[in-house]
């Protein structure tokens, strides 16, 4: 025996689409605002609500470079006012101050530049390769107190040294986009010799023309604490080319490193002519580059 449910004998009523089905709500008595201990609002509110100022919009473009007046120096690099002894490499940085570099007589610099000191206590090799183009090469790892503090790429070109790629570990292409850290914090010198043959020609042209400027934000200066330092290695075959690779590193960033002062001292002094000022002293940085 089968039971059937009472649904299926019954007469199928139409159903209304949307239609509401059970008990109607119904409006309370007294309405809906009755136990509400305020009014009900009868008119949209007219007065303007009272909110905090909106911060300004946040630009990643920086301000506009200060324009340098007749008396102010423009874009040099104050050597005379950093102390070198504890840095192995110095990059650079270029900023829209204007600086006081001299109360009396008084010496202003605008768009001023600064050095970034990287410092170096021991340095370290692997062996570095592309599979994909066959390069080859060495990574060469600057450290302080234990903290990387650089890291020198270098890539053969047969035997001999080729790109150098000089890095921070500041660098990153989303950190320089936004402008959190500084395009010198990754150097490529794909021919380090012509870079400073290049370098040679413009101090020339900065000692002759005097509308010519130099700012030093794509190269390095190395210091002799770079020359003293001993890289740590096995005794394998490939460690004693790193050795050999290095020594010949060191040699072409030391003279970028002289190309470089070169030209930040020859524009300086091109500077100090133009405003009728000088700075006593402002060499004597060379004694330890």
């Amino acid at each position: 025996m089968s039971l059937r449910s009472s649904s299926w004998v019954d007469p199928k009523q139409a159903v209304v689409p949307g239609s509401l089905f059970g008990t109607a709500i119904g409006t309370p008595t007294g309405g809906f605002w009755q136990k509400l201990a305020v009014s009900p609002p009868r008119t949209p509110p007219t007065g303007v609500s009272a909110y905090a100022p909106l911060p300004p919009e946040f630009h990643l473009d920086p301000s506009p470079a200060a324009v340098p007046t007749s008396d102010q120096v423009d874009s040099i690099f104050p050597s005379w006012v950093h102390d070198f002894s504890s840095a192995a490499l110095v990059t650079f940085t270029q900023s829209t101050d204007v600086v006081t570099l001299r109360g009396s007589p008084r010496l202003e610099c605008a768009n001023v530049v600064h050095p970034t000191m990287v410092h170096a206590d021991a340095a370290a090799w692997r062996p570095m390769a592309c599979e994909s183009t066959g390069a080859r090469g060495h990574l060469y790892s600057l450290s302080h107190q234990g903290r990387p503090t650089c890291r020198i790429e270098v890539t053969l070109a047969g035997d001999a040294v080729g790109r150098i790629v000089v890095v921070q570990p500041e660098y990153s292409p989303l950190t320089v986009a936004a402008r959190v850290s500084s395009p010198s914090t990754l150097l490529v010198f794909e021919d380090v010799h012509a870079h400073t043959q290049s370098l040679r020609a413009l101090r020339q042209t900065l000692t002759a023309d005097g509308d010519t400027g130099y700012v030093p934000t794509r190269e390095l200066v190395a210091t002799r604490a770079l020359d003293e330092l001993v890289l740590a290695t096995d005794y394998s075959a490939e460690a004693a080319a790193a050795r050999r690779h290095w020594k010949a590193t060191k040699l072409l960033l030391a003279g970028l490193s002289t190309a470089t002062a070169d030209c930040i001292d020859a524009y300086a002094q091109c500077e100090f002519e133009r405003v009728g000022k000088g700075v006593v002293g402002s060499r004597a940085w060379r004694q330890l580059v």
